[in-house]
């Protein structure tokens, strides 16, 4: 760059007033005559004064930024260490439980099904017994309550009383003729419990609602869950919980509540064949037993089988006719 001449003289005398305290200088320069000569080398101005503060001061960052260096290096060290530890710990579980991962899983034996008159008729707890309200829309006739009735004829007596909500304005003769199997007084004994069961005709559509605390109003959806919860409640041997294949039941009895509630056909067909491959060519999804499944599938077809009637092959139908002779639907 050009060289200047100095825009100040440093040689200037400046008088101070008397009449003010006098101060020493706050910072002082150590002013180099050379500073403002030409480099003989370059022929560029040479660097201004130095400031002996601003040395302190880029040593103290200096210093900072080391310690900080080196906290962020031994925290790494520890962590590196830990990690280390961790790995040998993991190796020596790993040892310790003999596991290898390219040994193939282990097949474990499969456990012989218990039928139903394995199961113990146990007694029925009362304390669990209480009378509900089902709501059932005519269109979809909750044939498991019929069937149950006739099944616990000899354990547990079912009372069923039918009423007509005002949005029903007449009964179909599926339903007249259900009503009139369902409330059928049956010759029972004196000394069996009793369950209440008031069934109301309501728009409640596929979804048919159990009440059991009308101040609470918590229904319990869907005639599978119904059945669930008698199956709790009712006698024993009938409880499917207490069998070794409950998630294949729950299962099964999923897949009849989805054909109930889905409304496309497409849908309904594909369920239909996916419970027909469960059943295969068995009697029934119990076996030699009559099962919850059984009385589910066959409640659930009776329903929808206007639109599925010709995707029910021949032994579902003799299924559903071994439930219709045994559970009296």
């Amino acid at each position: 760059m050009y060289r200047l001449k100095p825009v100040m003289n440093q040689d200037v005398v400046c008088e101070l007033p008397t009449c003010m305290y006098t101060l020493k200088p706050v910072c002082a320069y150590s002013h180099d005559p050379k500073a403002f000569s030409a480099d003989s080398a370059t022929g560029l101005a040479a660097a201004g004064p130095v400031d002996p503060m601003s040395i302190e001061i880029d040593n103290l960052l200096q210093k900072a930024e080391n310690d900080e260096l080196r906290m962020l290096a031994e925290r790494q060290q520890r962590v590196l260490k830990q990690l280390a530890e961790l790995k040998k710990e993991i190796m020596a579980m790993r040892t310790e439980l003999k596991l290898n991962a390219n040994a193939p899983p282990a097949v474990q034996p499969s456990t012989p099904l218990k039928s139903k008159a394995q199961l113990k008729a146990e007694p029925i707890n009362l304390t669990c017994l209480q009378d509900f309200v089902v709501n059932a829309s005519p269109e979809y006739v909750p044939y498991s309550l019929l069937a149950l009735k006739n099944l616990w004829k000899d354990r547990l007596n079912l009372l069923v009383e039918c009423f007509t909500h005002s949005t029903v304005p007449k009964l179909s003769e599926e339903a007249l003729a259900f009503q009139n199997a369902v409330t059928a007084s049956r010759t029972a004994a004196a000394n069996l419990p009793r369950i209440k069961v008031t069934l109301i005709w309501k728009n409640v559509g596929a979804y048919t609602e159990m009440i059991t605390s009308p101040t609470s109003y918590v229904p319990i959806c869907g005639e599978v869950n119904i059945l669930r919860y008698l199956s709790r409640c009712g006698p024993s041997e009938f409880n499917y919980e207490q069998q070794d294949n409950v998630d294949e039941v729950d299962s099964i009895l999923d897949a009849c509540y989805l054909l109930l509630n889905k409304q496309n056909v497409k849908q309904r067909q594909q369920i239909l064949r996916t419970l027909g491959a469960k059943l295969g060519k068995a009697a029934g999804f119990g076996g030699a037993d009559l099962s919850l499944c059984d009385i589910a599938f066959t409640s659930a077809v009776k329903q929808v089988q206007r639109t599925v009637a010709k995707d029910v092959n021949p032994n579902m139908h003799k299924c559903m006719g071994r439930v219709a002779a045994l559970a009296g639907l």
